[in-house]
């Protein structure tokens, strides 16, 4: 049984009250250029609060949040389209409904898989500021040494930091 919300401004209340401590599939239709985004969540009510936090919106930059900001909330609609209690089966029925919309124009999904981001790949740009900021300037890199520079430690905490130390069976590697 689908529930329809034509207008998510006008309407906002009423689709957070009705989805107070449910779980389910969720579709946003863009009024506009009718492209759609499918979702999920264990917690309807909480998923839907982030959609409305602008602040929120701004600082995770997705096509569904793009598009919420730029149309905003009166030219979108909602569709539930099944409420589902058991998580493996949200997860399921949420791959069910993206894959009927894999390969239209009209998706906002970017990622392949639901529930996970397997299958998204990051532009050059985003790659590259990646790289760039988690360079440490070598006046940094002193201060870091100098900070711990003198410190005394604990027998315990001595023994802590060996015995995790000989544990690790993996190599790690440092960047400049």
């Amino acid at each position: 049984m689908e529930i329809l919300y034509k207008n998510c401004d006008l309407e906002k209340l009423q689709l957070l009250a009705d989805n107070k401590n449910k779980s389910g599939i969720y579709c946003w239709i863009n009024n506009i250029n009718n492209k759609i985004y499918i979702g999920s969540s264990i917690n309807l009510t909480n998923r839907f609060y982030k959609y409305y936090s602008v602040n929120l919106l701004m600082t995770r930059k997705t096509f569904i949040h793009n598009a919420l900001l730029k149309y905003g909330y009166s030219n979108f609609s909602l569709v539930i389209l099944e409420y589902i209690t058991n998580k493996k089966e949200l997860i399921n029925k949420e791959q069910y409904y993206i894959d009927l919309l894999r390969g239209t124009p009209t998706e906002y999904n970017i990622l392949n898989k639901a529930g996970s981001s397997l299958g998204f790949k990051h532009n050059k740009e985003t790659l590259d500021f990646f790289l760039n900021t988690r360079k440490l300037s070598k006046e940094a890199k002193e201060n870091l040494s100098l900070a711990s520079t003198g410190r005394i430690l604990s027998e315990e905490t001595r023994l802590k930091i060996s015995s995790n130390a000989s544990q690790k069976r993996y190599k790690t590697y440092w960047r400049n």
